[in-house]
């Protein structure tokens, strides 16, 4: 068996779609439904080309089965973080399969315009989406302590049922420096902007003044 279809095999078995996948990513997860219909899809995907593979399709019958389930997820149908998701997905397929002229039609699907390799247009697509999101979303937004940059909580929903109950120690990706966030009450599905989530202290057995002395034994352990 060769490296080709060992990579493909393992990318095959991993759970891609998990809860844990989308953590990893800073994100909540979808809906069930949606990343059962993913996970099939690119499993489904990934068998066909390790049977190519297997049987000595040449490497335009393969790209030809990779661009056919490319092109049957609709983008329309998901939000720009599940796009990203994906995408990201079919880039790693791509790489293992050294298909080389992916990478502006996986960003045209994104995103919607061309130009994968100029950082200029990933800039305008970026700072495009992100100008979407903050129209959509209630934002919390602090300063972080060191440099400044907005450590941004985007609310996807709300729920007034549920209590405040926890202090959040998150990291700045800019320069590293630890803060304390107290995002609130009512938060049931949010994203983060500029920080990493380090550590989630209860409230139960955390007020104010004990999450702060656990900020400064996380800073001096730096």
């Amino acid at each position: 068996m060769n490296n080709r279809i060992l990579a493909l095999e393992k990318l095959k078995n991993k759970e891609k779609f998990s809860s844990e996948e989308w953590e990893n990513r800073g994100l909540n997860p979808s809906e069930r439904n949606l990343c059962i219909k993913l996970e099939n899809s690119f499993n489904d995907l990934l068998t066909n080309l390790i049977s190519a593979n297997n049987t000595k399709k040449t490497d335009k019958e393969i790209e030809n089965i990779f661009e056919r389930y490319f092109q049957e997820i609709k983008s329309d149908e998901l939000d720009t973080e599940e796009r990203e998701f994906v995408v990201d997905y079919f880039a790693e397929i791509a790489k293992i399969l050294n298909i080389r002229s992916i990478n502006e039609k996986l960003n045209f699907w994104t995103y919607g315009i061309e130009a994968y390799d100029h950082e200029e247009a990933e800039r305008k697509a970026s700072e495009k989406i992100l100008a979407e999101e903050r129209k959509k979303h209630e934002i919390i937004s602090m300063e972080c302590q060191k440099c400044k940059t907005q450590l941004e909580t985007f609310i996807l929903e709300r729920d007034n049922d549920i209590i405040s109950f926890e202090f959040d120690i998150i990291k700045c990706v800019k320069c590293s420096e630890l803060n304390i966030l107290d995002k609130g009450c009512g938060i049931k599905r949010y994203r983060f902007l500029n920080y990493e989530l380090i550590e989630e202290l209860p409230k139960e057995q955390y007020d104010l003044s004990k999450a702060l002395q656990r900020l400064e034994q996380l800073k001096t352990q730096k």
